[in-house]
């Protein structure tokens, strides 16, 4: 598994594919749930979750133990038009912060046992960026609003980068990937993406990201709706190099990765599912190999997950970012796993098997 190396220009030939995953082997994998000492189907869908990880790996149970953080970071062209509150230098110096484990994920991360790797896939700074793996396409992406956001070489190139770090950490060893972003600008990217996949208008796709008042929510939603009108009838390729990301870029290359390699990716908020709905559109089944996190309070966020048939697990009204929802999803999963394998049986506590009506 790990000495093969998938490349996305053979996804874009349509020379890959991806299996869908089972649901009569997620079933398999369930019942052994049963066993546990508790009320049928209790832990909701949680042991729906649980048992698909074990599936994605191939395994008799979820194998939690080596799991990576990956988050990507990249600039954006659109903050000249004002569409955060932050200037854009932020995203380095976040990028820096994530790379030692000092943001809100990687403290989280850290207790946890999560290792977390900051990527930058398109940071614009002339200098490397301590503490991250530099894996620069470009030095942040245009205005879109003046010119496309990249070429499809560049997003591609992107895109591969998210491929190659699924490889690169199941050769290493690791068992589960999370994913999250840094990039100031980039729910407005996001955004943009979202309305053309989900044909929406700017009102609906539109939130204050990190947290705009209602006079920069306006301009920006102004911003959206501009992009939103310049073309009809792009391909997904299309879409994410006119408006997208060199961050959500790679996300989608994580995706994609995470079918073709078979590993299970835990993915965070609104970008994060619009990155895996690009993937899911660009290579049939890339999204039965995710488990959801959290839903975050962007507006288009419960239309992704809908999309993507990806139900959440967490609602906590949250906009974190950089992968703070999938933290804290690996540790309701690790949890879950700690009941599922030390729990007593049916048999051990005293209490007679159940039935599971469920099954009829």
């Amino acid at each position: 598994m790990g000495e093969t190396r998938y490349l996305f220009e053979d996804v874009l030939e349509n020379k890959l594919s991806i299996g869908a995953i089972d649901d009569k082997e997620i079933r398999i994998i369930k019942d052994q749930w049963d066993r546990v000492s508790k009320p049928i189907d209790s832990f909701g869908s949680l042991e729906d979750l649980h048992s698909k990880i074990a599936v994605i790996q191939g395994k008799d149970a979820p194998d939690l133990s080596h799991m990576r953080l990956i988050v990507c970071c990249g600039d954006h062209g659109i903050v000249e038009e004002g569409v955060s509150q932050a200037p854009q230098d932020v995203t380095r110096i976040c990028a820096t912060n994530i790379g030692k484990g000092l943001t809100t994920a990687g403290v989280m991360a850290k207790s946890l046992g999560i290792d977390v790797m900051a990527v930058d896939v398109g940071i614009n700074c002339s200098q490397a960026v301590p503490n991250t793996l530099n894996r620069r396409v470009k030095y942040g992406t245009c205005n879109f609003l003046k010119q496309p956001a990249m070429t499809i070489e560049e997003f591609s190139r992107a895109v591969q980068v998210g491929m190659d770090l699924v490889k690169d950490s199941i050769s290493e060893g690791y068992t589960v990937i999370l994913m999250g972003e840094m990039g100031i600008g980039n729910t407005t990217s996001a955004a943009v993406m979202a309305g053309y996949l989900l044909d929406l208008n700017a009102e609906a796709v539109t939130g204050r990201g990190a947290g705009l008042d209602d006079e920069g929510l306006s301009r920006k939603r102004a911003v959206v709706s501009m992009a939103l009108s310049k073309y009809s009838g792009l391909s997904p390729v299309e879409i994410c190099a006119n408006f997208g990301g060199l961050e959500l870029a790679a996300m989608t290359g994580i995706v994609l990765g995470g079918g073709l390699y078979k590993v299970p990716i835990i993915i965070d908020g609104m970008l994060s599912q619009v990155s895996a709905l690009v993937a899911d559109r660009l290579l049939e089944n890339a999204k039965d190999y995710l488990i959801p996190s959290h839903i975050s309070k962007e507006p288009v966020a419960l239309k992704l997950a809908s999309k993507l048939k990806l139900p959440t697990v967490l609602e906590a009204n949250m906009a974190v970012g950089e992968g703070a929802g999938a933290v804290m999803m690996a540790q309701l999963l690790k949890l879950t796993d700690v009941a599922f394998n030390d729990a007593l049986k049916f048999g051990e506590s005293g209490v007679e098997q159940y039935e599971n009506y469920s099954k009829e």
